[in-house]
Protein backbone atom coordinates (compact mmCIF):
# COMPACT_ATOMS: atom_id res chain seq x y z
CA UNK A 1 0.00 0.00 0.00
CA UNK A 2 1.53 3.39 -0.96
CA UNK A 3 2.86 5.71 1.56
CA UNK A 4 -0.13 8.89 2.11
CA UNK A 5 2.27 12.11 2.64
CA UNK A 6 0.22 14.28 4.86
CA UNK A 7 -1.35 17.38 3.32
CA UNK A 8 0.95 21.08 3.85
CA UNK A 9 -1.56 24.21 3.96
CA UNK A 10 0.19 27.08 3.35
CA UNK A 11 -1.99 30.17 4.15
CA UNK A 12 -0.94 33.72 2.94
CA UNK A 13 -0.70 36.12 6.25
CA UNK A 14 -2.31 39.53 4.95
CA UNK A 15 -1.32 39.57 1.60
CA UNK A 16 -3.33 38.83 -1.51
CA UNK A 17 -3.36 35.71 -3.94
CA UNK A 18 -1.96 38.40 -6.85
CA UNK A 19 1.12 39.45 -4.41
CA UNK A 20 0.10 42.66 -3.48
CA UNK A 21 -1.32 44.05 -0.14
CA UNK A 22 -4.40 42.69 1.08
CA UNK A 23 -7.56 45.20 1.47
CA UNK A 24 -7.60 45.44 4.68
CA UNK A 25 -3.45 47.36 4.39
CA UNK A 26 -4.45 48.78 1.29
CA UNK A 27 -6.48 51.25 3.07
CA UNK A 28 -4.21 51.94 6.02
CA UNK A 29 -1.40 52.61 2.99
CA UNK A 30 -1.40 56.16 2.35
CA UNK A 31 0.47 59.55 1.20
CA UNK A 32 2.56 61.41 3.62
CA UNK A 33 0.30 64.40 4.54
CA UNK A 34 1.82 67.67 4.69
CA UNK A 35 1.40 70.02 7.91
CA UNK A 36 -0.82 72.93 8.38
CA UNK A 37 2.47 74.62 9.11
CA UNK A 38 2.87 75.11 5.63
CA UNK A 39 0.10 77.41 5.58
CA UNK A 40 1.43 80.13 7.74
CA UNK A 41 4.73 79.98 6.02
CA UNK A 42 3.29 80.82 2.74
CA UNK A 43 1.32 83.11 4.62
CA UNK A 44 4.58 84.92 6.25
CA UNK A 45 6.12 84.78 2.68
CA UNK A 46 3.49 86.89 1.11
CA UNK A 47 3.64 89.22 4.12
CA UNK A 48 7.39 89.74 4.42
CA UNK A 49 7.20 90.41 0.21
CA UNK A 50 4.87 93.24 0.36
CA UNK A 51 6.53 94.20 3.34
CA UNK A 52 9.51 94.58 1.26
CA UNK A 53 7.43 96.13 -1.45
CA UNK A 54 6.46 99.28 1.01
CA UNK A 55 9.98 99.54 1.92
CA UNK A 56 11.12 100.20 -1.62
CA UNK A 57 8.09 102.65 -2.16
CA UNK A 58 8.62 104.70 0.49
CA UNK A 59 12.21 104.68 0.16
CA UNK A 60 11.69 105.67 -3.79
CA UNK A 61 9.22 108.74 -2.68
CA UNK A 62 11.68 109.71 -0.47
CA UNK A 63 14.14 109.65 -3.39
CA UNK A 64 11.73 111.55 -5.34
CA UNK A 65 11.16 114.29 -2.52
CA UNK A 66 14.60 114.78 -2.61
CA UNK A 67 15.07 115.10 -6.38
CA UNK A 68 12.67 117.77 -6.29
CA UNK A 69 14.02 121.50 -7.00
CA UNK A 70 15.10 123.06 -4.22
CA UNK A 71 13.36 126.84 -3.56
CA UNK A 72 15.29 129.35 -2.08
CA UNK A 73 14.18 132.31 -0.15
CA UNK A 74 10.23 132.77 -0.42
CA UNK A 75 8.61 136.03 -1.03
CA UNK A 76 5.72 138.00 -2.37
CA UNK A 77 4.38 140.00 -5.06
CA UNK A 78 5.90 143.11 -5.15
CA UNK A 79 8.99 142.46 -2.70
CA UNK A 80 12.63 142.74 -3.73
CA UNK A 81 14.83 140.12 -2.86
CA UNK A 82 18.30 138.95 -3.15
CA UNK A 83 19.12 136.18 -5.90
CA UNK A 84 22.49 134.68 -5.92
CA UNK A 85 23.31 133.73 -10.39
CA UNK A 86 25.74 132.38 -12.16
CA UNK A 87 26.36 134.09 -15.54
CA UNK A 88 24.42 131.50 -18.39
CA UNK A 89 22.82 129.58 -15.95
CA UNK A 90 19.40 129.15 -15.78
CA UNK A 91 16.98 129.58 -12.30
CA UNK A 92 13.48 129.18 -12.42
CA UNK A 93 10.78 131.53 -10.68
CA UNK A 94 8.10 129.66 -9.10
CA UNK A 95 4.92 130.61 -7.83
CA UNK A 96 2.45 129.02 -5.29
CA UNK A 97 -0.46 128.43 -5.56
CA UNK A 98 0.05 127.01 -9.24
CA UNK A 99 -3.13 127.90 -10.23
CA UNK A 100 -1.48 131.93 -9.91
CA UNK A 101 -3.14 133.44 -13.13
CA UNK A 102 -1.48 136.00 -13.71
CA UNK A 103 2.01 137.34 -15.64
CA UNK A 104 4.85 138.20 -14.12
CA UNK A 105 6.98 141.28 -14.57
CA UNK A 106 10.20 140.45 -13.47
CA UNK A 107 13.00 142.94 -13.48
CA UNK A 108 16.78 143.09 -11.82
CA UNK A 109 20.37 143.30 -12.75
CA UNK A 110 23.86 141.59 -11.67
CA UNK A 111 26.92 143.96 -12.33
CA UNK A 112 24.64 145.99 -14.56
CA UNK A 113 23.80 143.12 -16.81
CA UNK A 114 20.01 142.56 -16.66
CA UNK A 115 18.10 139.65 -15.71
CA UNK A 116 16.11 137.84 -19.19
CA UNK A 117 12.97 136.13 -18.41
CA UNK A 118 11.58 133.62 -20.77
CA UNK A 119 8.34 131.47 -20.50
CA UNK A 120 8.96 128.06 -18.51
CA UNK A 121 8.07 124.76 -19.53
CA UNK A 122 5.29 123.46 -17.33
CA UNK A 123 6.30 122.08 -14.07
CA UNK A 124 4.33 121.69 -10.93
CA UNK A 125 5.37 119.81 -7.26
CA UNK A 126 4.04 119.55 -3.93
CA UNK A 127 6.36 120.84 -1.43
CA UNK A 128 5.22 120.88 2.39
CA UNK A 129 1.46 121.64 2.35
CA UNK A 130 1.63 123.93 -1.05
CA UNK A 131 1.79 123.34 -4.47
CA UNK A 132 4.05 125.20 -6.57
CA UNK A 133 4.16 125.43 -10.34
CA UNK A 134 7.48 126.82 -12.62
CA UNK A 135 6.22 129.95 -14.27
CA UNK A 136 9.93 132.02 -15.77
CA UNK A 137 13.19 130.97 -16.48
CA UNK A 138 15.74 133.76 -15.40
CA UNK A 139 19.08 134.47 -16.52
CA UNK A 140 21.71 136.57 -16.42
CA UNK A 141 25.11 137.04 -18.91
CA UNK A 142 27.10 137.63 -15.23
CA UNK A 143 28.17 136.12 -12.40
CA UNK A 144 26.66 137.80 -8.94
CA UNK A 145 23.72 138.72 -6.33
CA UNK A 146 20.95 140.02 -8.68
CA UNK A 147 18.00 141.85 -6.73
CA UNK A 148 14.90 140.90 -7.69
CA UNK A 149 11.62 142.42 -7.97
CA UNK A 150 8.47 140.24 -9.56
CA UNK A 151 5.08 141.97 -9.63
CA UNK A 152 1.75 141.48 -11.24
CA UNK A 153 -1.48 143.34 -11.60
CA UNK A 154 -3.21 143.79 -8.54
CA UNK A 155 -5.24 141.21 -6.90
CA UNK A 156 -3.90 138.49 -9.39
CA UNK A 157 -0.55 137.74 -7.92
CA UNK A 158 0.10 134.59 -6.58
CA UNK A 159 0.12 133.85 -2.78
CA UNK A 160 4.04 133.12 -2.65
CA UNK A 161 6.84 133.46 -4.76
CA UNK A 162 10.45 131.43 -5.08
CA UNK A 163 13.68 130.92 -7.16
CA UNK A 164 15.05 127.54 -7.56
CA UNK A 165 16.67 125.01 -9.56
CA UNK A 166 15.63 123.91 -13.33
CA UNK A 167 13.75 120.62 -12.30
CA UNK A 168 16.00 117.67 -13.29
CA UNK A 169 12.70 115.96 -15.18
CA UNK A 170 15.11 112.75 -16.33
CA UNK A 171 16.27 111.85 -13.03
CA UNK A 172 12.35 112.29 -11.46
CA UNK A 173 11.29 109.71 -14.57
CA UNK A 174 14.33 107.37 -13.57
CA UNK A 175 13.06 107.16 -10.05
CA UNK A 176 9.37 106.84 -10.61
CA UNK A 177 9.70 104.03 -13.25
CA UNK A 178 12.37 102.00 -10.89
CA UNK A 179 9.69 102.62 -8.17
CA UNK A 180 7.02 101.20 -9.42
CA UNK A 181 8.51 98.75 -11.16
CA UNK A 182 10.55 97.15 -8.39
CA UNK A 183 7.34 97.93 -5.93
CA UNK A 184 4.80 95.95 -8.68
CA UNK A 185 7.10 93.26 -8.98
CA UNK A 186 7.84 92.20 -5.55
CA UNK A 187 3.91 92.80 -4.69
CA UNK A 188 3.09 90.18 -7.95
CA UNK A 189 5.72 87.85 -6.79
CA UNK A 190 4.94 88.11 -2.83
CA UNK A 191 1.09 86.92 -4.02
CA UNK A 192 2.08 84.31 -6.48
CA UNK A 193 4.45 82.84 -4.14
CA UNK A 194 2.45 82.14 -0.98
CA UNK A 195 -0.75 81.59 -3.14
CA UNK A 196 1.52 78.64 -5.35
CA UNK A 197 2.53 77.70 -1.69
CA UNK A 198 -1.01 77.18 -0.21
CA UNK A 199 -2.13 75.87 -3.64
CA UNK A 200 0.51 72.88 -3.69
CA UNK A 201 0.10 72.31 0.34
CA UNK A 202 -4.10 72.17 -0.21
CA UNK A 203 -3.11 69.49 -3.17
CA UNK A 204 -0.80 67.57 -1.17
CA UNK A 205 -3.28 67.20 2.08
CA UNK A 206 -6.40 66.27 -0.24
CA UNK A 207 -4.27 63.54 -1.83
CA UNK A 208 -3.04 62.22 1.46
CA UNK A 209 -6.77 61.46 2.28
CA UNK A 210 -7.62 59.27 -0.92
CA UNK A 211 -6.39 55.80 0.09
CA UNK A 212 -3.51 54.23 -2.65
CA UNK A 213 -5.20 51.26 -4.48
Amino acid sequence: MPAVLPAVVVRSIGWGGAGGPAPGMMSAMTKASPSRGWYAMAGVVTVLGLAGAMAVLVTGMRSWNDALPDLGQTFRDGETVPVELRAGEKVILYVSPESAPASFICSGKVADSPISTTEAKTFTFFRGFETWAARYELVADATGTAQLRCTAPTGLGAKMLAVGEVPDNGRLLRIMGTTFAITAGATVLSIVAGGLTVLFVWRRRRASRTPVR
